[in-house]
């Protein structure tokens, strides 16, 4: 493995977002983020939760950068970050079309940021284009942005990255994601202004789509989120978008939450409706999971996809999963589902290792 492949490899942070922290009382994703959007880099007070809050097993010190053998001084770590993610995905499906029993990396990246009063720089290195096909990293960077802090809990972000819409859930794969476009591969040109209060979160953001995209899915929009937080341990919230491309209008709204029951057992839900130039549907997911020891936690999960015009087609996806975070640095997430609808039954089943640094 050559050097930078290594480094790639090596030198990852979570970018795995966890909005089911809700239960244990943190309601802002600054909490544990430099980004106020949530997910990929953790500040030192959000590595320290990810051993005392959601870590099976860890040492003082492990959640730190090199597992804590790293000790730089608390200025330079302030400053300068250094995270990544290496993640690679067992898969096996069957339907009546055949079966398929794959593996490969999903992802190798490595992210840099820097910290100067009121702006923060933040960078992803390293891209697999189709990770079915090839393994090769193309050291290119498919998200940057850098934040103003214009006042406290007032934001402006700029670059490239996806606007906050929804669940702000990392799994690309589930229909919420897919099906409204929010994936990898759809990279946009962005700005955001970001307002984050004690009890609210607002975000209003411009996007246009790379001209380097297939010109049927590059679209330029603007998106609205707003979520509110009810008895300290729920969140609440509005999603809306509205885009145009070359082939396409899109309008999108979303109603979406995350409820801590307890310290323990959380519920997330997300139901958008969509309209298309020439079609509609509605997408549905639901989650539910219990901690049933520290670092494990089984769920059950559903989700609906219909199209309202013509045939009124219909899918289901029903299925449970088992997230186990042994220690910090690593996560394994194994996830079994049975998929219903026009084209008949099939089932799927995968295997998630994800490291991070």
């Amino acid at each position: 493995m050559q050097p930078l492949m290594f480094l790639i490899f090596f030198l990852a942070q979570k970018v795995i977002a966890f909005p089911d922290t809700i239960r244990h009382g943190y309601t802002n994703c600054t909490s544990c983020h430099v980004s106020p959007s949530g997910g990929g880099m953790m500040n030192s007070y959000g590595r320290s939760l990810s051993r005392e809050l959601l870590s099976t097993w860890g040492r003082k010190g492990e959640e730190s950068l090199l597992h804590g053998y790293a000790k730089l001084p608390e200025e330079v770590l302030g400053q300068y970050l250094v995270g990544g993610d290496a993640r690679y995905l067992s898969r096996k499906q069957k339907s009546k079309n055949g079966q398929v029993d794959e593996g490969f990396l999903m992802q190798a990246q490595l992210r840099l940021g820097f910290i100067y009063e009121k702006f923060k720089f933040l960078a992803t290195i390293g891209k697999i284009e189709n990770p079915r096909q090839s393994q090769e990293v193309r050291l290119v960077s498919p998200e940057y942005y850098a934040i103003f802090t214009a006042q406290e809990s007032l934001y402006v972000r700029a670059g490239r990255f996806e606007p906050v819409f929804g669940l702000r859930l990392p799994d690309h794969n589930i229909w919420i994601k897919s099906d409204l476009g929010f994936v990898p591969w759809n990279e946009r040109d962005s700005i955001e202004m970001i307002s984050e209060g004690e009890k609210s979160f607002l975000s209003l953001a411009g996007f246009q789509s790379l001209s380097t995209q297939d010109p049927t899915t590059q679209a330029t929009g603007y998106s609205f989120t707003y979520e509110h937080i009810v008895f300290d341990t729920t969140r609440i919230g509005v999603s809306a978008l509205n885009s145009e491309g070359l082939q396409v209008r899109k309008k999108v709204a979303s109603f979406h939450g995350v409820v801590g029951w307890s310290e323990h057992t959380y519920t997330m839900f997300d139901y958008a409706q969509v309209w298309n130039t020439n079609s509609s549907q509605e997408v549905s997911f639901f989650r539910t999971g219990h901690e049933i020891f520290k670092g494990v936690t089984p769920y059950l999960q559903y989700q609906t996809k219909k199209n309202l015009k013509d045939s009124g087609d219909s899918q289901t996806k029903s299925g449970f999963g088992l997230i186990w975070l042994p220690r910090p640095h690593f996560e394994l997430v194994f996830q079994k589902e049975t998929a219903q609808g026009s084209r008949g039954r099939s089932e799927e089943s995968y295997l998630l290792l994800h490291y991070y640094l």
